[in-house]
């Protein structure tokens, strides 16, 4: 509270959650082991990751002019950390219109045709299906049912 009565409100909660698949954690691990097996190896990794984050945004400004920074890690239910960043910006680098905001967040999916890599990884890790009946090993698949609660006969991608 003493920050946001010095800073003001904060404009930007950005969340980073550490991915099982990233390469450095795969290449680490001993055959058979999953990500949660090396807890030590993941929570390096995803510091690392962590750090280059906090870098793009508040050394190179890759959302605007940022003053303060606040962040807090926790650990989901599986073990895999993620972050919770508040970012306050400078007066002068505000969002004060749409377009502002607009160059900071995008909710549309990659081109693939232009950046393939983008579109891969937003597609596999970002958005949920297909599931149901039709597809019974889904990673949110139990017992036949979704853990998501989709409707069970949805195929399509959230």
């Amino acid at each position: 509270m003493a920050i946001c009565r010095w800073a003001r409100c904060p404009y930007a909660f950005v969340t980073f959650t550490c991915n099982p698949q990233w390469l450095k954690i795969k290449r680490a691990l001993l055959p058979g082991q999953q990500p949660q097996d090396q807890l030590d190896l993941v929570t390096r990794v995803f510091k690392i990751k962590l750090k280059e984050l906090i870098n793009d945004i508040h050394k190179k400004h890759i959302l605007g002019c940022t003053i303060v920074r606040i962040y807090v890690v926790e650990f989901q239910k599986r073990g895999l950390p993620h972050a919770h960043i508040l970012n306050f910006f400078a007066e002068d680098c505000k969002p004060h219109m749409v377009k502002d905001v607009d160059r900071m967040i995008s909710a549309e999916l990659p081109n693939p045709e232009t950046n393939r890599l983008a579109h891969e990884i937003v597609t596999r890790c970002m958005m949920h299906g297909p599931c149901g009946a039709a597809f019974p090993n889904a990673p949110c698949m139990e017992e036949g049912k979704c853990k998501k609660n989709i409707h069970a006969s949805s195929n399509l991608r959230w």
